[in-house]
């Protein structure tokens, strides 16, 4: 069973990667997205995405690493439809 653990803190991340699969998905949201910034996110996840309207709001969007697929509000729609199932960390 695959989910998609939708992360809201920065923090938090640390905290999911223990629970998370690689063939898992993890999506950034809000103060999170500042993470697809940086190189020391690193996740063994082969699914990364990042809101890439969070990204716009946050001044941060150009900043973002190849590793986060960017997407936006109907795309966040479908990825909560084609995991099995959805986590929200806050």
């Amino acid at each position: 069973m695959n989910s998609l653990y939708i992360i809201n803190n920065p923090q938090k991340l640390s905290e999911a990667l223990p629970f998370i699969g690689e063939n898992d998905g993890i999506l950034l949201i809000e103060d999170a997205v500042v993470l697809a910034t940086s190189d020391s996110a690193q996740t063994h996840c082969k699914n990364q995405f990042a809101l890439e309207e969070d990204l716009i709001a946050r001044g941060v969007k150009d900043k973002s690493q190849a590793s986060w697929e960017l997407v936006d509000y109907p795309r966040f729609v479908e990825l909560t439809l084609t995991f099995d199932k959805s986590i929200t960390w806050l």
